[in-house]
């Protein structure tokens, strides 16, 4: 123990994998566990030997703001009746709280998690306006039919959903008729109902091009049904895409929880970072987009700042510090729905210091900033929207056949988004790809004889699909065969280094 320095973090780190390999169960074992405390201890003094650990790593996230258009939306919730699915959620409950002090005549919300059946009316007392509670799921039609005739809504908030990308690989078929086919109810109820806005809450896992984990797929196919919807349909429809809410953090709340109970704490893994954002900034972009999303097609709208990712690990070992316990942490390596790699490609970096992570770099090619400063807008890449109702149909079909296997929805969903994508690809112009080729694929970010991960090879496919569609649209040919020329090279030196070290054994 004592051969680690107080600045070896990555020497602890080996240590505690050596001693609990990730994939392993829990320890139980007290000497195991007793070696992990002390290895905790030293991770926590080299992190403080760096100058970390003595503030909450997302405080900056929480003091963070975004600037609200309240005049605007005031006039436009005036006397408004406003539908909010996901209602009795962290921000749907922050949601329903404004609207009442921002003047909605009535709000009404829809939400299966209510305990009770039936409608359940409350008062605001301070400004006597109705907040009526109904408990109904999404995905039934007929039910939530039932509250849109009853209640006519003329705005509506759609945040219900599956958010937790863990259960969403255990409860497949949940989270598509959850995510998916909900959402399908609700486009086709507020054109029905003849609602005048709808503003849906997604996230920044949507961005992925492409993606085979079923909650960024789900959310990423209800993007596009709603960017359908917006171009043929009535209502006028936007959308945000959120990152993760520290009000409700899933992985906040059980080291908290394990904490209190003086139990071992598990950490996917090192140098593992999200961005996070507070519900302050989550009310305010909805409330925006109601007064800035535009008709016939679907802009987006998400938190310029989302200051610097911040690593899971750091932020265990900070509450174990401020806990002023002795618990010890082990890795359990990458569960399903956390698997995917970061693709360098999905960002642009001729600007490293504006580079946010909710935002494609096909998508960027839209990209502005609104008046106040505070928010990115885009819009939604074109798509085949007959690919798009193809696979709904199929996944449908899937869905609604209990003999199903799950794993088969999982795939159908995989291969969706892929095709969607792959449509997408077709219609980007050419220069957009190279750039993400060149910053997707820069062999200086490779190891040397790394091999292609299936997730890459995806991508890759994707966008040699998308080059080879737009070579006629190139004013330069070279261009291409130079960006994809050091790629080619690379894997053929490691095709033939494989095949000399077969060849000698």
């Amino acid at each position: 123990m004592n051969s680690f320095s107080p600045l070896s973090k990555s020497a602890i780190v080996e240590a505690i994998q050596a001693l609990v390999p990730p994939g392993s169960p829990e320890p139980q074992d007290p000497q195991t566990i007793a070696a992990l405390q002390e290895l905790t201890v030293k991770l926590v003094e080299a992190y403080q030997a760096d100058g970390m650990l003595q503030a909450d790593p997302f405080e900056e996230v929480w003091e963070r703001g975004i600037y609200l258009y309240e005049a605007e939306v005031r006039d436009r919730l005036a006397g408004k009746t406003v539908l909010v699915t996901g209602g009795e959620g962290c921000v749907g409950q922050a949601l329903i709280q404004k609207l009442v002090q921002l003047g909605a005549g009535k709000i009404v919300s829809v939400d299966k998690a209510r305990c009770s059946t039936g409608a359940e009316t409350e008062t605001a007392i301070a400004t006597q306006i109705p907040v009526i509670y109904y408990a109904v799921d999404i995905r039934d039609l007929t039910e939530l039919n039932q509250v849109f005739q009853a209640e006519k809504p003329e705005i509506v908030f759609h945040l219900a959903a599956q958010r937790l990308p863990w259960l969403a690989e255990r409860e497949i078929r949940e989270t598509v008729t959850s995510n998916i086919f909900g959402s399908q109810n609700i486009i086709e109820l507020c054109e029905r109902h003849h609602v005048q806005q709808c503003i849906y809450s997604s996230t920044g896992k949507a961005s992925r091009y492409f993606t085979t984990e079923v909650y960024a797929a789900s959310k990423k196919m209800s993007e596009w049904q709603f960017a359908q919807a917006a171009q043929s349909g009535q209502t006028a429809y936007g959308m945000v895409r959120f990152t993760h809410m520290l009000d409700n953090s899933s992985f906040c709340e059980y080291f908290d929880n394990k904490l209190q109970q003086n139990k071992i704490v598990k950490v996917h893994a090192p140098h593992r970072y999200i961005v996070g954002q507070n519900v302050g900034e989550a009310m305010h972009l909805l409330l925006n987009a109601l007064v800035l999303s535009q008709p016939d097609h679907l802009k987006f709208f998400l938190c310029r700042n989302l200051g610097w990712p911040v690593e899971t690990l750091e932020v265990a070992l900070h509450k174990i510090l401020h806990s002023g316990k002795k618990i010890p942490l082990y890795f359990q390596g990458l569960i399903a729905g956390y698997e995917e790699p970061f693709f360098r490609g999905q960002v642009d970096w001729s600007k490293p210091t504006q580079i946010n992570t909710l935002i494609s770099v096909i998508e960027d090619q839209w990209r502005s900033i609104d008046s106040s400063g505070d928010m990115i807008v885009s819009t939604v890449a074109p798509f085949s929207q007959a690919a798009l109702a193809k696979h709904l149909l199929l996944l449908r079909s899937l869905s609604d056949n209990p003999q199903t296997v799950e794993a088969e929805i999982k795939q159908s969903l995989a291969d969706a988004t892929k095709e969607i994508a792959a449509s997408t690809f077709a219609q980007t112009p050419p220069d957009v790809l190279l750039k993400i080729w060149k910053w997707g694929f820069d062999v200086n970010h490779w190891t040397a004889g790394q091999a292609i991960d299936a997730y890459h090879q995806d991508l890759i496919d994707l966008l040699l699909g998308g080059l080879f569609k737009g070579l006629n649209r190139l004013d330069d040919l070279s261009a291409c065969m130079n960006a994809i020329a050091p790629y080619l090279k690379r894997e053929a030196k490691r095709t033939s280094t494989i095949e000399m070290t077969a060849s000698i054994r």
